[in-house]
């Protein structure tokens, strides 16, 4: 993962293959068996620590907003409930799978209030000889980020989305990928200036290396420490 403050500081994060499917993550998904019995991972996207029930049964307690953590969730249908520290709660139901890690994020409603958005795309198959990656903007404090990409068949920096705002990434956070050739994509991110001439000297890279078949999620997310982090799944 990449960290920022909001005064933004350089770095660059190399992602190769990671475990447990083409949109998983190594780490906190081993600690569970990562898929092998199903896990669920859960993004705090929301402004204040959540609290994580599965089936009326707490699997996290007091995430920290911008913070990840992946819990056991056996094969089934189970009942999600994210519960704030202050404030009314978000259920939303999620069937898991042995062999799959599902996602599911708490975000900030328009009204203030919590809700739950899950984060799968369960159709985006990869065709063989391609590769998919999506960002999605998930720090809440941060505001408008420019995103720019390259792409494996494509080396001119391009925008992912303007205006990138908190949420604003897609109408449906389960959607959509860009898909591209094997090989390498290129992600950086800034503040100002507002264009693509901010490429060169932004503070934050992302490049993701994937082979046939692989996909990726890049997240912007609030770090609990202060500013914002990226993190790739």
């Amino acid at each position: 993962m990449t960290r920022f403050p909001l005064i933004l500081a350089g770095a660059t994060l190399a992602i190769a293959a990671a475990a447990c499917g083409s949109d998983a993550p190594a780490g906190p998904a081993a600690a569970v068996g990562c898929c092998a019995n199903g896990a669920l991972r859960v993004v705090n996207a929301f402004t204040t620590p959540v609290s994580v029930l599965i089936d009326g049964t707490v699997a996290a307690s007091g995430l920290a907003a911008g913070a990840i953590d992946t819990v056991a969730a056996a094969a089934g249908n189970h009942a999600v409930v994210l519960q704030p520290s202050t404030g009314a709660s978000a259920a939303q139901s999620v069937t898991t799978a042995a062999g799959a890690l599902n996602t599911i994020a708490a975000v900030r409603a328009a009204n203030g209030s919590i809700s739950a958005e899950v984060l799968d795309d369960t159709g985006s198959v990869v065709p063989s000889g391609a590769t998919k990656v999506r960002v999605l903007h998930l720090a809440s404090t941060a505001g408008t980020l420019q995103v720019y990409r390259t792409q494996p068949d494509y080396q001119q920096p391009i925008a992912w989305q303007f205006p990138f705002t908190y949420q604003a990434s897609f109408d449906d956070l389960s959607a959509p990928f860009y898909q591209s050739t094997v090989g390498t994509w290129d992600i950086r991110v800034w503040q100002t200036p507002a264009d693509a001439s901010g490429w060169a000297l932004a503070p934050v890279r992302v490049v993701v290396a994937l082979a046939s078949g692989e996909k990726r999620t890049v997240v912007i997310l609030d770090d609990p420490a202060g500013g914002v982090r990226v993190q790739v799944m």
